[in-house]
């Protein structure tokens, strides 16, 4: 399971480059492919306001490394099962791909597709509020323990699916079973007389 998320997250960061497309192109294409921003749309200097108090770029450079170190990981058990004893400068060639990799996504752009789908989504008077609300000694608490808030959570959340795990795992069984028994083409008649 956790191979799986992790080469979904490696896949959507890299989507970009699949298609040889930057994060600036897609969100300019959006742009074009969306209404024009309402004349109440706020402007990107209140947007890029509240994306700073709210740490946004630095969540961003947290998110990326964080991402980053989790497919190097990945990336290495899986070449340590096709190759049993890596050498170092194997490993390290490994682990230099990713740095690669992500480097070609710029914050900047992805700050620029931020700012468009904020202004998209939200009004000057919603920004002013949230620029207000993030400014206060509250806000600013809220942005400084909110990584420990969804740490926690995520930890709880995987405790709970942990513990629940055999339960759902017998009732999908159980149901699985159900839609064979209900299915005449799945039973057996008895040989005629």
């Amino acid at each position: 399971m956790r191979t799986m998320i992790l080469l979904c997250a490696a896949l959507i960061l890299t989507l970009p480059l699949a298609g040889q497309q930057s994060v600036a192109e897609a969100a300019a294409q959006s742009r074009k492919a969306s209404p024009a921003l309402s004349p109440d749309a706020p402007t990107r200097e209140q947007v890029m306001t509240l994306l700073n108090l709210m740490d946004v770029r630095k969540s961003m450079t947290t998110a990326m490394e964080s991402m980053k170190q989790i497919m190097k990981e990945s990336a290495e058990e899986s070449f340590r099962q096709k190759v049993a004893n890596p050498t170092p400068k194997q490993l390290e060639a490994l682990h230099g791909m990713f740095d690669d990799i992500l480097s070609v996504m710029p914050l900047d752009e992805m700050e620029n597709a931020i700012v468009a789908i904020y202004q998209r989504h939200l009004s000057k008077a919603d920004v002013d509020e949230m620029i207000r609300f993030y400014s206060s000694p509250t806000g600013q608490k809220l942005i400084h323990e909110q990584p420990r808030i969804m740490q926690e959570s995520m930890q709880a959340g995987a405790a709970i699916q942990q513990k629940r795990a055999g339960e759902i795992e017998a009732k999908m069984r159980q149901r699985m079973l159900e839609l064979i028994e209900a299915d005449p083409s799945n039973k057996t008649t008895p040989p005629p007389k």
